[in-house]
């Protein structure tokens, strides 16, 4: 398991691990105030229950552990496009290389034609 899996499962577990000890605590609670006179306890309790259960759902966190249990199928459209332009740019590199090494055939040809050629001071000079 890689770092950002391991990092990413321990998240999980935690963020799931406390939401089911919440849980617990709550419906200790509940049971606990069953035998009080007054009902209303449980029921706020419930109440409160499931407002912090649908808060962790619907909110940050849940969308959070969604996408973590996602993995990569989901992908970022800026992500996507950015990795399209870096491989245009990739390719347009390739190309600039093959002008580049022909551009160098082409100077150490010359450079060999000059080499081979007399100096330009015997081949003009005047015959007596």
């Amino acid at each position: 398991m890689s770092q950002g899996q391991g990092s990413r499962f321990w998240g999980v577990a935690l963020t799931l691990g406390l939401t089911a000890s919440g849980l617990f605590f709550l419906f200790a609670t509940m049971e606990e105030s069953r035998g009080m006179p007054n009902p209303a306890m449980p029921v706020f309790a419930a109440l409160v229950g499931g407002g912090i259960f649908f808060a962790l759902i619907r909110g940050p966190i849940g969308k959070a552990v969604a996408k973590m249990l996602e993995g990569h199928a989901a992908q970022d459209d800026q992500l996507a496009l950015r990795v399209e332009q870096l491989e245009d740019r990739l390719s347009e590199l390739g190309m600039d290389q093959v002008r580049v090494a022909e551009l160098e055939e082409r100077l150490d040809f010359a450079e060999r034609l000059l080499a081979q050629r007399e100096p330009a001071g015997e081949l003009n000079r005047p015959v007596n």
